[in-house]
């Protein structure tokens, strides 16, 4: 059989955009996290939805530790704890806090960090690599004597979603209860 010139053009063309179409992309995830402290919670404070959302696990484990008094300190979520097992989502508060004001300047230049908005800051927010040259969202918020920091790490973003989006919004609702609560 042969094949008449203008149709092995046809085909060379179709073969060819087949070839170089990228597949389909994911449509942006633009669901509310909601309530990020409903219940049924980890670290008896985040709520397991919300990092469901956040982290696109379907199923991790989240460690949390306390301070005095049995205050929440941490919670770090992995899709599983061996060393390959990919971290997802780490909340920590620091009291005190490990870094001055120079210190936060200096972290959010190198970040090209953006201010938090008025009603939610002090902090900002930015993008990091960390030694795996993995993408990392990042909020860093404080109280203004810098005397406290609470810090949002998102490692691992569900797919689709906007992960600085969901560190701010983590942030912004737990302000309140882990940041401005007095002692």
């Amino acid at each position: 059989m042969r094949i008449q010139p203008s149709t092995g053009a046809v085909i060379a063309v179709l073969a060819l955009a087949t070839a170089c179409t990228s597949p389909p992309t994911q449509p942006p995830d633009t669901r509310p996290l909601g309530d990020v402290t409903a219940t049924p919670r980890e670290c008896d404070l985040i709520s397991a939805n919300a990092i469901k959302l956040a982290t696109g696990f379907k199923d991790y484990t989240a460690v949390g530790t306390k301070m005095d008094k049995g205050r929440f300190a941490s919670c770090s979520v992995a899709e599983d704890l061996t060393p390959e097992g990919k971290l997802g989502l780490v909340i920590e508060i620091f009291d005190p806090s490990p870094h001055d004001a120079e210190d936060l300047e200096n972290t959010k230049l190198s970040t090209q960090g953006n201010d938090l908005p008025a009603e939610v800051g002090p902090g900002f927010a930015a993008w990091r690599r960390n030694a795996e040259d993995q993408s990392i969202a990042f909020v860093y918020g404080w109280t203004p004597d810098y005397k406290r920091l609470l810090t949002i790490n998102i490692y691992s973003g569900a797919p689709g979603r906007d992960s600085l989006s969901d560190a701010t919004e983590f942030f912004r609702q737990l302000k309140p209860v882990l940041l401005d609560k007095p002692k």
